[in-house]
Formats: C-alpha cells, sequence, structure tokens
C-alpha cells in the first residue's frame, strides 16, 4: 500500500436528491487538496454507456480526468484476468440494487460479504476508479455524492480508505416540491432538462433513503458520521461547511467571499445535479418556496407519510401535526 493510498479520505454525502448535495459538494471541491467526484455510481451508465457530459463539459472519454480514471477501473479485475467493461459493471451494480439485496449491501460496511461477486467486483471497481481520481486530480480528500446509502457502504468497506458519512437531510415538503419543477440546463450551447416526479415516488424515495442511512449509521464508528439538515447548511453555510472539515480534521480554505456567497470554478463532477455546471458566484439561500406554493392537502399527505422521521429529524411537532389534521364535517 502506497503512502498516497494510506493517507486518502472518501466523505460519502447521503440523501435524497433536491437536498442541496451537489452544491455542497462543488464548494468542498474548491478546497485545496480536495476534489469532488460527484455521483460515481452514474459513471458506467451516464459517463461511459451515454457519454453524458462531465462538470468542465466534456464527455468522459475526453476528459483529462476521468478518461485515465475509467481505464484503470476497467483493469481493477487483476493483471492475470480479461479487462472488465461497463455492462458487467452495469449488471452488478443492478444486482446489488435489488431490493432484497440493500440490505444485504448496508451490512457489509464492516468488509463482510467477501464471498459475493457482484459486491467484489464494485469494490474493486469503485475503489480503482476513486484511488485513481484522486491520483489524477492530486486531491486528499475525495467527495462523492451518489447519495444512496448502499453506494456509501462500497466506500466504508475499502482497504487504505478512511471513509466518512455526511448524511443530509431535507423536509420532505420541500423534497416533493422541488421534485415537481423541471430543472433546465445548458451544456456547450444545448439545453436540457431534469424531470419531475410525482408525490408518491419522492416520499417514498425519501423514507428509504433515510432509513437505509439509519442501518448503515449502525454499521459505523460514529466518530465518521455527521447528521445535517439541508435548512441548517443554507442558513448558516460557512459554519455547516467548517462542521464538515472538523469531521475530516481537516483545516481548509473554503471558497466564501462572505457569509453566503462563494466563488465556483469548473470542475470534474462526472454526474449530479444540474447545478455541477454552475460556475462564478454564487448565493446559497434556502428555497421555501413549498409553504407558499404547495397545497395544503398534499402538505398533510407528506407528513402523515413521514412523521416518525420528521419527528426524528425535528420537521414536526406532534401536537402541532394533530391540529393541523383536516377535520370531518
Amino acid at each position: 500500500m502506497t503512502e498516497s493510498v494510506a493517507r486518502l479520505k472518501v466523505l460519502s454525502i447521503v440523501g435524497v436528491g433536491r437536498s442541496g448535495t451537489t452544491v455542497l459538494a462543488s464548494i468542498l471541491g474548491e478546497i485545496d487538496g480536495f476534489a469532488s467526484v460527484g455521483e460515481l455510481r452514474w459513471l458506467w451508465v451516464q459517463g461511459v454507456a451515454q457519454q453524458r457530459p462531465c462538470g468542465c463539459g466534456e464527455p468522459p472519454s475526453q476528459c483529462p480526468v476521468w478518461s485515465p480514471v475509467i481505464t484503470q477501473a476497467l483493469s481493477a479485475a487483476g493483471k492475470d484476468q480479461p479487462p472488465w467493461n461497463a455492462r458487467q459493471i452495469i449488471a452488478s451494480q443492478q444486482e446489488l440494487a435489488r431490493k432484497p439485496n440493500v440490505q444485504r449491501v448496508l451490512r457489509s460496511a464492516n468488509g463482510g460479504q467477501e464471498d459475493w461477486a457482484p459486491l467484489q467486483m464494485m469494490r474493486a471497481v469503485t475503489g480503482a476508479a476513486v484511488r485513481a481520481f484522486a491520483d489524477v486530480t492530486g486531491a486528499r480528500v475525495v467527495v462523492d455524492t451518489s447519495k444512496r446509502p448502499q453506494d456509501a457502504a462500497l466506500f466504508a468497506a475499502l482497504d487504505g480508505v478512511e471513509h466518512y458519512v455526511l448524511h443530509i437531510v431535507r423536509d420532505p415538503r420541500a423534497v416533493v416540491h422541488s421534485w415537481r419543477r423541471a430543472k433546465s440546463f445548458s451544456v456547450a450551447g444545448e439545453k436540457r432538462t431534469m424531470g419531475t416526479r410525482r408525490l408518491p415516488s419522492t416520499v417514498w424515495r425519501w423514507i428509504t433513503n433515510s432509513v437505509s442511512a439509519e442501518i448503515l449509521r449502525s454499521q459505523l464508528p460514529q466518530s465518521r458520521w455527521l447528521h445535517m439538515r439541508y435548512e441548517d447548511f443554507a442558513q448558516r453555510p460557512r459554519v455547516a461547511v467548517d462542521e464538515i472539515l472538523t469531521l475530516l480534521g481537516d483545516l481548509g480554505d473554503p471558497p466564501f467571499t462572505n457569509a453566503h456567497t462563494v466563488m465556483l470554478h469548473p470542475n470534474h463532477i462526472v454526474a449530479g445535479n444540474p447545478s455541477r455546471f454552475t460556475t462564478g458566484s454564487v448565493e446559497i439561500r434556502a428555497d421555501e418556496g413549498w409553504r407558499d406554493h404547495m397545497p395544503r392537502r398534499d402538505q398533510w399527505l407528506v407528513e402523515l407519510a413521514t412523521l416518525p422521521l420528521m419527528l426524528r429529524y425535528r420537521y414536526a411537532n406532534p401536537r402541532l401535526f394533530q391540529e393541523s389534521m383536516p377535520r370531518r364535517r
């Protein structure tokens, strides 16, 4: 094991989409010695198979960072074995993502399940990719925003990687409202749109992600875990970033120009929210539009479905919830 590998730190950001994970990763990626990989789990489908652009605007096959990273990751099978291909890797990803297998992956975070071939492949590929990315970018800390707890479990089991988890949650009502609105963005002059989701689908994803995160948390050292609410990050972003740096035991200089504004540059985030293409001066502020524009009936449905977790994450008061319930006439 080389000295550089032994010191490599990986921060997995766990949570649901539309929770500020991409902009947070972009901020962390601006710190000297840090690099944001983006949603590494999408490298093989969106990056290799579909050639969707990296945060730098180039397809991965032409990106000066991702082209060599992909080559090294495909060779992770070993010197005496033929290189893997994207189809094999995607098949293993799909096997691990099957509902009956998710808990098994989560509980493998401590390094178990060594005899499970799809898991062995994904650990090898993930480890090779993140180490190659660190080598190419010169990073001592790599930030991954794959968001699914089972993807963080892969990093947790890697040898020679000092792994940390940031679990970021957002009010489920705000998440539902955000996913109802399409996001448009431009890459190389081409306009694209990020799709929407319906209320039941978004609520289900929020619940399953939260429950899976709690399972993962039980498998990992508490000193390597930080829970954070999106609303707290948006209200005091500089303080939130300092908390993350404290977790990592790393003194860095975040790109804040004032308490709520950062300066972002082009990056090599391979997949994620369209905000990864945003550069220049960016103000961090909470999007609370759901409070005025989300129908009260929909708010109540979300509250009813997610109440136990809303209470756990301080998004609900039991007495106020009971008072707000629709009354029979």
